[in-house]
């Protein structure tokens, strides 16, 4: 699985995922529930096959992706992914999200577990920083 086929699971434009474009993220996100993907701008090796998604989530809070997605920005002490993931993008250009909209918090926790499964059936596991399902 790569990012051009998160488009039939309707994701859109990839935007750049940085500290330093953090408001222009921000802004072009809605208060909607969804599913969001990170992708590394490169393919790098899997056990089976290769692929350019680091990282699926899910923004099922009142305000949505925005909400979540901020959070990585201001990650508090305990929030190990969002620690992680931090660390991980900084100030590089190399990682982008996109994200898809759901009609309701069920319908993205559904839409993330499916592309959980799909990715670990090609590739015979997890997307790299997805450490659990």
């Amino acid at each position: 699985m790569r990012s051009t086929d998160l488009v039939a699971h309707g994701f859109g434009t990839w935007t750049p995922f940085a500290k330093a474009g953090k408001k222009t993220l921000l802004a072009s996100l809605p208060n909607d529930p969804g599913v969001y993907a990170i992708r590394l701008c490169r393919d790098f090796k899997r056990k089976i096959g290769s692929s350019d998604i680091l990282y699926f989530g899910k923004g099922t809070n009142q305000k949505g992706l925005k909400n979540r997605i901020g959070q990585y920005f201001s990650p508090g002490r305990t929030q190990r992914t969002n620690l992680r993931l931090l660390a991980l993008i900084g100030d590089s250009t190399d990682y982008e999200l996109a994200f898809a909209i759901t009609k309701s918090s069920p319908e993205a926790i559904m839409l993330e577990a499916t592309l959980l499964e799909l990715y670990e059936t090609e590739h015979g596991e997890l997307p790299p920083e997805n450490k659990r399902r």
